[in-house]
């Protein structure tokens, strides 16, 4: 029973994690500066993704209770959440943002040697 509740919660952070990461493309919470930048392209697709996969898994998961053939499907559709969610943890992390200076370079006075 607790890998019950444990299956549902992970298809329930994927749904959320869907709509907060495809939201987040046209209404920035703020909560990252300005230089790190997102493609908003990826994070879309990420965000459906994610959203299709929760929803996916909850569904099969909740059918899995008529059904004795979906209720052994769980654990490999609990491995595969996992796996979205972890690919998914990698892209944020590592892949999903590139910082990018905005502003505009200072100018070094002298070239940066110290005579004057």
């Amino acid at each position: 029973m607790l890998f019950l509740a444990f299956y549902f919660l992970l298809f329930l952070v994927l749904v959320f994690q869907g709509t907060h990461i495809a939201g987040e493309v046209k209404t920035p919470l703020g909560t990252l500066p300005e230089e790190v930048g997102q493609n908003p392209v990826a994070s879309a697709r990420w965000g459906i993704l994610l959203i299709l996969v929760g929803f996916f898994g909850a569904a099969l998961g909740l059918l899995g209770f008529r059904s004795p053939a979906l209720a052994a499907a769980r654990p490999a559709l609990f491995a595969l959440g996992v796996a979205v969610l972890a690919l998914f943890g990698l892209w944020v992390t590592f892949l999903g943002r590139k910082p990018e200076f905005i502003g505009k370079a200072a100018v070094a006075d002298d070239h940066g040697h110290g005579h004057h």
